[in-house]
């Protein structure tokens, strides 16, 4: 589940020796058809990570590394308890949508007989959780202070807390000749929810299916057997196709002899794979990367860059900005890799919010409609390459704000940057290794839009 390291396996000796744990998973996967590719290596060696899997010969773009069964995926539907879980069914619905799966997986991992045994002994290792929901008050606040993390992590343990007593609990209570309070506790359905964050799949949906009525309940996350030990990388050589009856993982490009096979979770930018994963890329191998900018910011630097008298046009502005839906109090703008990704918003924040009170006064009498507004359309993309050309006081009041993001984390760009250099990471634990580069690509993209609309870049 780890991002990368891309070091090539050498090809001798490939063993991972003394590892039951991972020779009774390979045993029940040969057990359940899962067709593994001869040409790939499953273990510890090569990997990125505490397993994964490696090409020990080249492997051709489109070829099937293997096969799971979809009555070999752990869901709702396949668990030993399904007939309880559809008996209670109306009583757990939740905002997630996952109290089954977790009771499901609860279930099974606590069930020495389970179906599932051999899986779930090797793929949860709950001894390195380094999720930042386990992390301590202090560490998140010293390490994680402007990365949106914190906020994220407090909502979910809020959410996981209510679902746990009101929902699961009872189940639990009621059901006490597969479940007991003091083993089925919210330790456990933490870790569960921790395991469904950073292994689970949902299967893709159809148009068709997508059309679904307002409130009905999310799909749920499916475990998949061999194919979570892959691990992730942005730039992927892999991915999981859906069949009817079973699930492939194939190969999306030739790999090399010794290159490690990567799936991706998603295009997810650093803070989100922290946050839900436990780990982070190094700068700049993760393409989908971001960094917010709240908007409220923005509307701070302008007041502050404004002259006697003008406040209040400015707060008639954003107040028109927020009627207009473009902007909204707890709202922030994007940035990512190779520009701004609301750039629509943050186009017409800065149109209005810099607009002399005369063309504000018009441009309200339009409702925001402006002559010729579909020729504007390609001047609204705001690559990086397209911010220097931007009206002077649209790039002053962009780059205010850019800079003011920057003082709030707890370290200089440059002080991040040393502390990442071979000779320091060293000295660092996994888990400030992964907040400094999350805060690292944040500073980054920051930077990027300073530069960008810096006086001189024009």
């Amino acid at each position: 589940m780890a991002g990368p390291s891309k070091k090539k396996l050498k090809l001798c000796g490939i063993t991972d020796e003394n590892d039951e744990k991972l020779d009774s998973f390979l045993h029940w996967c040969a057990k359940e058809d899962f067709q593994l590719n001869s040409k790939v290596h499953v273990g510890r060696q090569g990997s990125c990570a505490q397993y994964g899997m490696v090409a020990v010969q080249e492997l051709e773009e489109g070829e099937c590394l293997f096969k799971v069964n979809k009555t070999a995926v752990l869901s709702t539907e396949t668990t030993d308890i399904a007939h309880l879980l559809k008996e209670g069914e109306a009583s757990l619905h939740s905002t997630s949508g996952w109290v089954p799966q977790i009771l499901a997986l609860m279930y099974e991992y606590t069930n020495h007989k389970s179906r599932w045994r051999p899986y779930l002994q090797l793929v949860p290792d709950f001894s390195e959780l380094d999720q930042p929901m386990f992390w301590t008050e202090d560490e998140m606040e010293r390490d994680l202070h402007n990365t949106g993390i914190p906020e994220h992590v407090k909502s979910d343990l809020t959410q996981m807390k209510l679902e746990y007593t009101s929902l699961a609990l009872p189940f639990i209570k009621k059901y006490t000749h597969f479940f007991s309070e003091e083993v089925h506790s919210f330790d456990l359905y933490k870790k569960m929810v921790a395991f469904i964050m950073a292994y689970s799949f949902f299967e893709p949906v159809s148009d068709e299916d997508s059309r679904v009525d307002e409130g009905q309940q999310p799909s749920l996350p499916l475990m998949v057997p061999m194919a979570d030990i892959l691990n992730h990388v942005a730039k992927n050589n892999a991915h999981l196709e859906w069949d009817k009856d079973c699930l492939r993982m194939v190969t999306t490009r030739t790999v090399a002899a010794g290159e490690e096979v990567f799936n991706t979770y998603g295009q997810l930018s650093n803070w989100q794979l922290l946050h839900m994963y436990g780990f982070a890329e190094t700068w700049p191998e993760n393409i989908y990367d971001t960094v917010d900018i709240p908007a409220q910011v923005l509307f701070d630097e302008a007041r502050l860059a404004a002259g006697p008298g003008e406040t209040g046009l400015l707060e008639e502005k954003w107040q028109f900005l927020e009627d207009q839906g473009v902007v909204s109090k707890s709202g922030s703008f994007v940035a990512g890799m190779d520009g701004i990704l609301t750039d629509e918003e943050v186009y017409e924040s800065l149109k209005v919010m810099c607009m002399t009170e005369e063309a504000f006064r018009e441009h309200q009498e339009k409702e925001g409609w402006s002559d010729g507004e579909s020729e504007e359309e390609d001047e609204r993309s705001l690559s990086y390459e397209k911010l220097p050309g931007l009206p002077a006081a649209w790039r002053s009041l962009l780059c205010a704000a850019a800079r003011c993001c920057t003082r709030k984390y707890r370290k200089s760009l440059q002080e991040s940057e040393k502390l990442l250099s071979q000779e320091n990471k060293e000295k660092l634990s996994k888990r400030q290794q992964w907040s400094l580069l999350v805060c690292f690509g944040q500073q980054k993209l920051l930077q990027k839009i300073i530069n960008c609309c810096s006086s001189d870049a024009s």
